[in-house]
């Protein structure tokens, strides 16, 4: 009987195309950040009018916010299987976590930003008032609708921080900046009306990203 090769331990045979697609989620968490930092105003009134007045580039950043959310996905595939030896039931639950947080929240933005494009593109109602009010709620409720993504991709964080800790696959270092930015996703839902937690996240990730991407690039995981 011939003896059959075992396939390369981990889904390390997948390792190149795991590393350009997280070094692409990292790469995307900094430009969403970036795209989150630009000016806009705060008011509803004033958020209408910034939309109506840069609708190409407000539709540019709703389409960036869905390709890092798909191309987000293969990132913590790839971080469930490089960091599964330590433990295969808390990989597997980090991996859902994060992927299903990353779902909600680009779906969760994206609402958002094409709630107020329809609002604008939708032309001038009876009442001006009316679209301020309802740019209003939308603004309000965007805080809360992402919220549940950002702490279940919070915890995700924390359970990879922990899988990471030790596990001579990646960088301890690694693991530190895995448990802050969890951490700060949990938290996300005390602390309201800022997108300051969110952006620790966002950060925390791209880290991640790049450190995994180089990771698996060097064939040093597994």
């Amino acid at each position: 009987m011939s003896e059959e090769t075992a396939p390369p331990a981990n889904g390390m045979d997948r390792a190149p195309a795991f590393g350009w697609l997280s070094l692409l989620s990292g790469a995307l968490s900094i430009l969403l950040i970036v795209a989150t930092l630009q000016p806009a105003p705060k008011s509803a009134a004033g958020q209408l009018a910034y939309f109506a007045g840069h609708q190409g580039m407000v539709a540019l950043e709703a389409c960036t916010v869905l390709t890092w959310a798909v191309f987000s996905i293969p990132l913590a595939v790839a971080l469930g299987q490089i960091l599964r030896p330590k433990s295969p039931s808390f990989a597997r639950a980090a991996t859902l976590l994060t992927a299903a947080g990353i779902l909600m929240l680009g779906f969760a933005i994206f609402a958002h930003v094409g709630a107020l494009l329809s609002i604008v593109t939708a032309g001038g109602p009876a009442n001006a008032a009316d679209a301020v009010y309802q740019a209003a709620i939308w603004g309000s409720l965007s805080f809360y609708i992402t919220d549940p993504g950002l702490m279940a991709m919070g915890l995700g964080q924390i359970l990879f921080g922990w899988l990471a800790w030790r596990s001579k696959v990646l960088p301890d270092w690694t693991s530190v900046v895995g448990t802050i930015g969890g951490t700060a996703g949990l938290l996300t839902l005390a602390v309201y009306q800022t997108p300051a937690l969110a952006l620790v996240q966002l950060a925390a990730f791209g880290t991640w990203g790049i450190a995994a991407g180089v990771t698996l690039l060097r064939g040093r995981a597994g």
